[in-house]
Parts: C-alpha cells; sequence; structure tokens
C-alpha cells in the first residue's frame, strides 16, 4: 500500500491505521457480520471509502477562504480522523 502510493516511507504510521480502519469493516468469515459491527451494534457507512495515496478534494472552511481564491484544496488523502464517525 504504501510502496504503490508513492508517499514517503514517514508515512507508514498513517499507512497502518487506514488499513486497521478498512480490516475493521471487513465481514469475519464465521460471523458474517464486520467487527465493527459487532463492537457498535450498526452497519459502517462504506460511501465514504477511499483509496489511500490517492489525490483528493477538501472544501476550505470559511475563515480560510478568499472572495478570489478557490473554495477547495487539492490534498493527498492519508485516512480519517481519529473523531471522525466514518
Amino acid at each position: 500500500m504504501l510502496p504503490s502510493s508513492g508517499l514517503p516511507d514517514e508515512m507508514w504510521g498513517e499507512a497502518v491505521l487506514f488499513a486497521c480502519h478498512i480490516l475493521n469493516r471487513v465481514p469475519h468469515k464465521k460471523l458474517d457480520k464486520t467487527p465493527y459491527e459487532i463492537w457498535k451494534g450498526y452497519r459502517s457507512n462504506m460511501s465514504f471509502l477511499k483509496v489511500w495515496g490517492c489525490l483528493d478534494k477538501v472544501g476550505l472552511p470559511d475563515p480560510k477562504r478568499t472572495n478570489i481564491g478557490s473554495k477547495i484544496s487539492i490534498c493527498v488523502f492519508i485516512g480519517y480522523a481519529q473523531n471522525n464517525i466514518a
């Protein structure tokens, strides 16, 4: 995952966190439920999944916007915020 993204080796920690995020949303063979579903009691919303290391667009919050500037910023997706519910 890290070598194919082209990101530096210093990003290995973020790669591991994202791999755990994905593995917790893969169904268990015997239980036919994901670890996330067993822990939380409901299924995770999978519509937010993205490819780790891909280019993405993020909307800038109002204080960071300018009248003539862009309202989005191009960035590299390296995972979800720890306090994010996605």
